[in-house]
């Protein structure tokens, strides 16, 4: 694609149409605007973001998903923003991590080391297993194990059968990759712990998530973007093999139609699919490959407030390993006092099914509760519950597992899907839905788009 205008091109109401205002599409916007493409985004709902956004609730500003935001040079997040000059606002919790299993809580060191320190914690003191299981993951981060032939749990158990060693790693994996052991490939997961070990930095959106959404997307409209919200897509038009353009109603509208080169989707793949209304143009590798693995990653969500803290003065993330539900919690105005009202503090815990593919996630969310009360005695009882929230079915946790995403590029000549059902190897979450537009735009910038 040659931009050299904001006109789009001969026969074409736009050059680029995004479906979606999630991360993914809203930083496929951006890297498509930047290189001086004429881009519309269609959004459905009011707000900008998806799951990285957030609501006001009675004066406290709470997450709809997302709440650890990469942030450093390399993220892909940071170039989205960089490439049209918008500030992210953000306070830095990079290295604030507390491990919680059952003999105790490790604070990951702000000097580095944290591996050997977190499986040393794990082993209680038996310093030979330590250095043996750190030496073979050392083994699997220059050498990962071939794609699909091993979980991680089975890697794991390999090696170690202590349950702190295993719940450690099982809180790791389900806070930070979104999926249990035994459902991530071991070679994702050191593609993973290899790519989030190299000067990673991450934070808090100071203003909430939505407000760093909505900076990135006024960025957008000032360069020329059109941001379409109340926008509902009821078709991606494909003539031939090659796609054309969509169809959207907006609020009480008729359905109008823009022509466009290219058209990127942030989804999901199985929901792209459904919108061409032609479920056999990806027939073949692509759809079989989709097939396989067709899982996506639910999750649970409360956002609740105290009177006080459960945690004084912690400004980070705290990761179970001591449950079977509940895998994260973070309080928001301890970080960032902006999202709270004076004298209150905002709470944000996650929980997910011990099997993706088996889902009652209205008991996994009920004992994630009762989890959350067994680590602080007393909480449920004193708690102003501000969101109970289950993340399933078209609007999932991630819409594929690490280590089984889908590629950018679909069978339909310059459809593309972008966000957390199509993350490159070693992203997940945020950071992978913000890589996932870098490709894209990456492919039609340089041509290989076209067929």
């Amino acid at each position: 694609m040659q931009v050299t205008s904001q006109q789009p091109n001969a026969g074409q109401d736009v050059d680029a149409v995004v479906i979606g205002a999630g991360i993914g599409g809203l930083c496929s916007a951006a890297r498509l605007t930047a290189a001086g493409a004429r881009v519309a985004v269609l959004e459905r709902s009011p707000y900008l973001g998806g799951r990285c956004s957030h609501r006001e609730r009675d004066g406290f500003t709470v997450t709809t998903g997302a709440i650890m935001i990469p942030m450093g040079a390399d993220s892909a997040i940071r170039e989205a923003f960089d490439l049209l000059d918008a500030p992210m606002d953000m306070v830095e919790t990079t290295g604030r991590m507390r491990y919680r299993l059952r003999h105790g809580d490790y604070d990951l060191p702000e000097t580095g080391g944290g591996l050997m320190g977190m499986i040393e914690f794990a082993c209680e003191g038996d310093s030979a297993a330590a250095s043996e299981l750190f030496g073979a993951m050392v083994g699997g981060l220059k050498s990962p194990p071939e794609h699909g032939r091993e979980t991680f749990r089975e890697w794991l158990t390999r090696r170690t059968d202590r349950p702190a060693v295993i719940g450690l790693f099982q809180g790791f994996c389900a806070a930070l990759m979104g999926t249990s052991l035994h459902e991530i490939p071991a070679a994702e997961f050191f593609r993973f712990l290899g790519s989030s070990s190299k000067g990673s930095r991450f934070g808090l959106a100071a203003h909430g998530n939505g407000a760093l959404m909505g900076t990135l997307g006024t960025a957008i409209r000032e360069r020329g973007g059109e941001i379409l919200r109340g926008a509902k897509c009821s078709r991606i038009t494909v003539e031939g093999n090659r796609v054309t353009g969509v169809e959207f109603s907006e609020a009480g509208g008729k359905t109008k139609r823009l022509r466009a080169e290219y058209v990127l989707s942030n989804l999901g793949p199985r929901r792209s699919i459904e919108l061409t209304g032609d479920p056999g143009l990806f027939d073949g590798p692509w759809r079989e490959r989709l097939d396989a693995a067709p899982w996506s990653a639910p999750i649970v969500h409360f956002s609740f407030v105290l009177d006080e803290p459960l945690l004084e003065g912690f400004e980070g993330s705290l990761v179970f390993g001591n449950t079977r539900n509940l895998i994260y919690l973070e309080i928001p105005s301890n970080i960032s006092p902006h999202l709270a009202p004076r004298g209150a503090a905002l709470h944000t815990a996650y929980g997910a099914p011990v099997d993706a593919r088996v889902v009652d996630l209205r008991a996994d969310a009920e004992n994630a509760l009762q989890e959350l009360e067994s680590n602080f005695p007393g909480v449920l009882e004193r708690a102003q519950f501000m969101v109970r929230a289950r993340h399933s079915g078209k609007s999932p946790g991630m819409h594929r597992w690490p280590g089984h995403m889908m590629p950018v590029e679909t069978p339909v000549t310059n459809l593309f899907n972008v966000g957390d059902g199509a993350t490159p190897p070693g992203t997940i979450g945020t950071e992978g839905s913000a890589a996932s537009a870098r490709a894209a735009v990456n492919r039609i910038l340089s041509g290989e788009s076209q067929a």
